[in-house]
């Protein structure tokens, strides 16, 4: 029994022996292979063409790259070690670490703050618009998440160079024209979508306040077809006219705009149209000569100019 036992311990502490080792040698093994993998990642990260951020779950910044540097202006050991609101401006830091622990319970690679203007905070205390990229990364030492700072300001420029000049070529696409005294034509000219029509009918309202137009003239000779949409907008337009207390005519008028605005059951109730420009502007002309002879014909029946109550010797 006792060199069953002796011989049975033995091969036992031998098969522990050689086991432990096994594993002792995978871990012993593993460990270069880590090593490269973490040098690795950290050259990517230095390499990467936008400023990177990594961060734990605790928030505090693990690395940054040499772009960190340039955009922000601190020493990477400046920042290593501390919160990762450093970076966040002060109207923003209150919410900032609420956001953060959201995105680490669920963490995802996506774009941060999508549809929103972000900004980012230099060392001097400037502000910068920035796009940012999160991408989280599974580490031996746990979960980080690692944030590509993009700078924005140069592509927020020139979208807001493109809305000027978008908002330039709507401007000269619907030009208010005043062609007589008190009479302003308004060519409309390809499609009448809800923006256009909006400041179609802004600039019309604006130009009968400054000149005190009776008559506008809409020329819808340029208007390719006339849908329900583009029948509503003009309806809108001849509405707010005339609570300013102008005639509205209307030009350009084909057959086959006729027959679009019957079939469709459009109700412009009393405005005029008529086929061209110029029997529009007749038309215009003609009335202001009504109204002239209107409030000539007032001021008779009520005995002339308004007198001052006391009768010349």
């Amino acid at each position: 029994m006792a060199t069953e036992d002796t011989h049975g311990n033995a091969h036992d502490n031998a098969h522990d022996n050689a086991h432990g080792n096994a594993h002792g040698n995978d871990g012993a093994d593993r460990l270069p292979e880590l090593e490269t993998m973490l040098a690795m990642f950290r050259g990517l990260v230095e390499s990467a063409p936008d400023a990177m951020v990594v961060v734990g779950t605790d928030g505090r910044i693990r690395l940054v790259n040499h772009q960190v540097e340039e955009m922000f202006g601190y020493q990477r050991e400046e920042l290593v070690g501390q919160l990762v609101e450093t970076l966040v401006p002060p109207h923003f830091r209150a919410h900032h670490p609420e956001l953060r622990g959201g995105y680490f319970a669920e963490p995802r690679a996506r774009p941060m703050g999508a549809g929103l203007e972000l900004y980012a905070m230099r060392r001097d205390g400037t502000e910068i618009p920035v796009e940012i990229s999160l991408s989280p990364v599974q580490t031996r030492d746990g979960l980080v998440v690692s944030a590509a700072i993009r700078d924005a300001t140069e592509r927020r420029r020139q979208l807001e160079q493109l809305r000027r000049q978008r908002d330039e070529i709507l401007e000269l696409s619907t030009p208010v024209i005043e062609v007589w005294d008190k009479v302003l034509v308004l060519p409309i000219i390809g499609t009448l979508d809800s923006n256009r029509a909006a400041r179609l009918t802004e600039a019309l309202l604006e130009k009968i306040a400054t000149s005190q137009a009776e008559v506008v003239i809409l020329d819808i000779s340029g208007v390719p077809t006339i849908d329900t949409l583009v029948a509503q907008h003009l309806l809108k337009t001849v509405q707010a006219a005339t609570l300013m207390g102008a005639l509205s005519i209307m030009s350009g008028v084909r057959p086959e705009t006729a027959q679009a605005i019957v079939h469709l059951g459009i109700d412009f109730g009393q405005l005029r149209s008529r086929n061209t420009l110029r029997d529009a502007l007749q038309l215009a002309l003609r009335t202001l000569r009504e109204r002239a002879g209107s409030a000539a014909a007032t001021m008779s029946s009520f005995g002339g100019p308004l007198q001052t109550g006391t009768e010349e010797p």
